[in-house]
């Protein structure tokens, strides 16, 4: 993306965010302010190791996770191995931690949407993610 394209992102985020009430959309848009920040960052070559982590996908670090350890991927993208553990768990990429969010987004999805559980599980977790989030969302809308 380039850097002009980045800061439209970016004037774009902060008028929603000046116009949103809802304190959930808002907390997201600055989240998403702050991604757009950390790539603009990363094109001058100036990164945190915060902004690194926010720019790291789960499904990168899977990626990563299948031919390195942890200790590796951290001194690949230049963080600590504790900031590492830390994203990890923010982004619930602890096993125990990933089974018990997971099934919880299931129960509630399956109650609200009227479908079994084992419909509800049987989708790809990202599926389950997303319309968890979308659900949760449009409860905050209502």
């Amino acid at each position: 993306m380039d850097r002009q394209l980045l800061k439209e992102k970016q004037i774009q985020l902060i008028f929603q965010l000046e116009q949103e009430e809802n304190r959930f959309i808002r907390k997201r848009l600055i989240e998403e302010l702050e991604y757009f920040e950390a790539l603009g960052d990363r094109e001058k070559g100036l990164l945190t190791a915060e902004q690194k982590l926010l720019i790291l996908t789960p499904s990168e670090y899977r990626e990563h996770k299948k031919t390195k350890s942890d200790v590796q991927i951290s001194k690949l993208i230049g963080v600590s191995r504790s900031s590492l553990a830390d994203w990890k768990r923010k982004k619930g990429l602890n096993r125990k931690k990933r089974q018990s969010v997971q099934r919880e987004m299931i129960e509630v999805l399956a109650f609200h949407l009227d479908k079994s559980e084992e419909e509800i599980g049987s989708l790809p977790a990202s599926a389950i993610e997303c319309q968890y989030e979308a659900f949760v969302i449009n409860e905050s809308h209502n």
